[in-house]
């Protein structure tokens, strides 16, 4: 378990795919990072496309924590959102996070925020992670706050600077087409955490 300020972070087992996908796809927040009317160009993923496509099992089940892992989101016993990290495609002592919600009500809380720095903060300090980079649409006003909140920062670097290029065809676009996400970077100068 990794802790954070407000919230903890308890690593998602398998049988936590189900809710990680509706929290993701089917979820009062969905609309907030996916489909139309807001987001036509990145529709909701089914489910083989989350799975299959995306959120494989060592997301689950640990097996394989240098390319990635998920985790629960946890106020207390109350669970309120889901993050991940992902390294396979990415050059050396990078990860890439992601992060939702599961309910409109745990937005703007600060615990979106609180999770990013603490799962920061371990992937730092216990896999020696150095840069950090999360891809919001530039039209999700809200999520960049919180990832700007969390240390995260607008750079003028490329995604190329970050992505192995055998898998810039496949994910160097992003979600949200060519120019359509806006990428932040949170670096760290040690093995120890920068606290921002």
């Amino acid at each position: 378990m990794i802790r954070g300020n407000k919230v903890e972070l308890v690593p998602a087992t398998i049988e936590d795919k189900q809710r990680a996908y509706e929290w993701c796809c089917h979820s009062e927040t969905t609309k907030s990072h996916s489909g139309p009317p807001d987001y036509p160009e990145s529709p909701i993923s089914t489910w083989e496309e989350f799975f299959d496509e995306g959120y494989v099992d060592y997301f689950f089940d640990g097996s394989q924590l240098q390319k990635g892992r998920a985790f629960i989101v946890q106020i207390g016993e109350e669970s309120v959102g889901f993050v991940s990290y992902t390294s396979f495609h990415l050059k050396p002592n990078r990860a890439e996070l992601d992060i939702w919600m599961n309910r409109e009500a745990h937005c703007g809380k600060g615990y979106g925020s609180d999770a990013l720095v603490a799962l920061a903060e371990h992937l730092n300090q216990d896999l020696g992670v150095r840069e950090l980079i999360i891809r919001p649409s530039v039209r999700n006003t809200r999520a960049i706050s919180a990832y700007l909140k969390a240390g995260f920062e607008k750079t003028d670097a490329t995604i190329s600077d970050f992505v192995l290029e055998e898998y810039l065809s496949l994910y160097g676009v992003g979600d949200y087409g060519e120019g359509g996400d806006l990428l932040l970077v949170k670096k760290y100068t040690g093995m120890k955490a920068d606290h921002t």
